[in-house]
């Protein structure tokens, strides 16, 4: 299709549509006013209303009087006394002492190595700990906290560089 028979059908839908939603032109013209419907003939049901629509209007008109507000959002109380709050005696727990040092770095033993160096072996420990793998030997220090002390075949032996129980970690 061209653009010329695209507009050709979109007018004829545009014109139909038209016609379709146009009045019918045979369509018979009103020449009198309709009339009110009647109010029915007032029944037992219809006072009772007229009466409950009384009631409720005579109760509205009393609310409408002016009250003071209970809260005034633009002044301020005065302040109240603070209250006494009364101490029961409390019995003291036994004082122990807090242990206020970071907790010991958490090191786990991975493997050792073993080099013969002029006749005699020396242990390499690989350590895994949070900060990576660490390889160690006799007398280094680990992290700040502890110190090797020994390396043998299956364990190394760990020891605190201030107070505390030495540390002996094995292959899991």
């Amino acid at each position: 299709m061209t653009w010329k028979s695209y507009a050709a059908v979109s007018g004829a839908t545009v014109l139909a549509g038209w016609l379709a939603s146009a009045s019918p032109s045979n369509a018979p013209v009103q020449t009198e006013a309709p009339s009110r419907p009647q109010p029915a003939p007032a029944s037992g049901t219809a006072s009772d209303i007229e009466q409950q629509a009384m009631r409720l209007q005579a109760r509205l008109r009393a609310e409408r009087g002016y009250t003071e507000p209970a809260r005034d959002p633009f002044r301020f109380a005065p302040r109240r006394a603070p209250m006494v709050v009364r101490e029961r005696p409390v019995a003291e727990a036994p004082v122990e002492p807090i242990d206020t040092a970071p907790p010991a770095p958490v090191v786990s033993l991975s493997g050792i190595a073993e080099d013969r160096v002029d006749g005699r072996i020396e242990r390499t420990a690989v350590l895994s700990s949070p900060q990576g793998v660490l390889l160690v030997r006799e007398g280094d220090e680990i992290l700040g906290y502890y110190r090797v002390a020994r390396i043998e075949n299956e364990a190394v032996e760990l020891v605190p560089l201030g107070d505390g129980a030495p540390r002996r970690l094995t292959f899991k």
